[in-house]
């Protein structure tokens, strides 16, 4: 039986993500976030002077899937540490909240299979722990430091072995379909759209969510 119920809730994950509700609080995570808008120029207080109507327009394009994710506007931001500059994007408001929605509701099905030893960008986790516990590590008597990064990796995500990789658990093909319309929605950079083929925006929330997909 909570199999059975296992298998019935996760065909209702697209139900869930545009619940009102959720939406609504998607957009006080997108708020409390600030940031800047994205190429349709509306500002994340504008889009809260509406929120009963915009959420009401989101719920309705997104069930007759007439939503369209819009471009995300393209800046590049100083790379830590480096001369060099890293891209960013910035969705919209109105993607930005759908993004977070989905990120609340399809994050639990992916946090449980964390290693005690995950840090990054997980929730009620941060960097300080991190530090804590390495220090906690090298009191212990532990020597040897290992620094592992690959050149790039989210800016050349396959979106077809992301998407196979997410149909694992997510058995909601309404969900898959609204994700993959995210990946493909395009950058727009000096007022040209470039297609997204492959990798996922840096600066989208859903950035986070594939992180924890791909663990």
């Amino acid at each position: 039986m909570e199999q059975l119920k296992l298998e019935i809730e996760s065909r209702k994950l697209f139900e869930q993500i545009i619940n009102r509700q959720e939406l609504t609080r998607a957009y006080k995570v997108v708020k409390a976030n600030k940031g800047a808008p994205g190429i349709d120029g509306i500002t994340v207080e504008a889009f809260g002077a509406h929120l009963r109507d915009e959420i009401t327009r989101l719920i309705e394009e997104i069930s007759t899937w007439t939503y369209r994710p819009q471009p995300v506007r393209r800046v590049m931001i100083p790379k830590p540490g480096s001369t060099k500059e890293r891209p960013l994007g910035i969705p919209c408001v109105r993607d930005r909240v759908v993004q977070y929605a989905m990120k609340a509701v399809l994050e639990p099905l992916y946090e449980k299979d964390f290693s005690e030893s995950s840090y990054g960008f997980r929730p009620n986790r941060r960097q300080q722990q991190a530090l804590d516990r390495a220090k906690a590590l090298v009191q212990e008597g532990k020597e040897w430091v290992v620094d592992i990064d690959l050149e790039n990796f989210f800016g050349t995500i396959n979106h077809d072995r992301l998407m196979a990789t997410l149909a694992k658990k997510i058995d909601d093909k309404r969900v898959l379909r609204l994700i993959g319309m995210t990946l493909r929605s395009g950058v727009m950079v000096n007022g040209t759209l470039e297609p997204t083929s492959e990798g996922s925006v840096q600066g989208s929330p859903l950035l986070i969510f594939h992180r924890h997909a791909g663990h």
